[in-house]
């Protein structure tokens, strides 16, 4: 029979069991190895560790290899799922930030969106107001001018008799000189309702300027609050969908945890 020597050099260190290192020499039946796989006990064992106490050691070291195994599996398993859920806070909190931004940036769109209509509105309140104040000085400048022509109409008629009459020449000419200096006094009502109807005139004209930029400005304006304010919503949606991300990494990672218990 032909008997084959088996070397198996243990490494492992570990203190809580107090396992030195140790080297085993086998030597085992060729056809027992075939047969049932056990190996024979040739040589003595150094230290304080009998055969019986090997045997314990093995169990012992056995049982506690599993378990750090077990207990690393656990560990490097939570260490991913904790990047995962930090990645998902950390997005969440970017996101939330954002959203926050976009909000506010929305509501001051808003503001400036209620601002300009508001002076749209006056404007057009204005406008109005204009429109009928020039209406009244053109109304006022129209009496002036009928005003005007009567006096100049009247003056004439003195002159003329003035010339006809020879008997009342001093009286008619008073009264011409009258005629003439009403005819005068309107000329310059006239000429002065004239001023101010132009100067209505200038002011409609700068208020409907105004106005007509105003209303733009507007659409400009209500143009950038719909974007705004769609922006929010958009941004308020990521950040739920990255908030929803967080509770579910948080779930997986609390469920995850019972795959890797280990029983003794």
């Amino acid at each position: 029979m032909f008997r084959f020597f088996v070397l198996v050099a243990f490494s492992v260190a570990l203190v809580s069991a107090g396992i030195q290192k140790k080297s085993v020499r086998l030597v085992v039946p060729e056809q027992q190895v075939q047969a049932s796989g056990h190996y024979e006990e040739i040589s003595s064992y150094g230290g304080d560790f009998d055969g019986h106490g090997l045997d314990d050691g093995k169990q012992s070291s056995g049982a506690e290899l599993t378990s750090l195994a077990h207990s690393s599996a656990v560990q490097a398993k939570n260490a991913v799922q904790s990047q995962h859920t930090a990645g998902s806070q950390a997005a969440f909190g970017i996101k939330s930030t954002l959203a926050s931004a976009a909000s506010g940036a929305a509501q001051t769109a808003q503001a400036a969106l209620v601002g300009k209509q508001a002076l749209v509105y006056a404007l057009k309140k204005q406008v109005t107001q204009a429109e009928s104040q020039l209406s009244g000085e053109v109304g006022q400048l129209h009496l002036a001018q009928q005003a005007a022509a009567i006096a100049h109409q009247a003056a004439q008629q003195a002159q003329s008799q003035a010339a006809t009459l020879s008997a009342a020449l001093a009286s008619t000419q008073s009264g011409g000189q009258l005629a003439a200096k009403a005819a005068a006094e309107a000329g310059s009502v006239a000429a002065a309702q004239q001023g101010m109807v132009s100067e209505a005139k200038q002011r409609l004209a700068s208020l409907i300027q105004q106005l007509q930029s105003a209303v733009g400005e507007l659409g400009e304006t209500e143009s950038a609050y719909y974007k705004a304010a769609e922006a929010a919503q958009i941004a308020q949606s990521n950040a739920a969908a990255a908030g929803a991300a967080v509770v579910a990494a948080s779930a997986k990672s609390s469920g995850s945890d019972g795959g890797y218990h280990h029983h003794h």
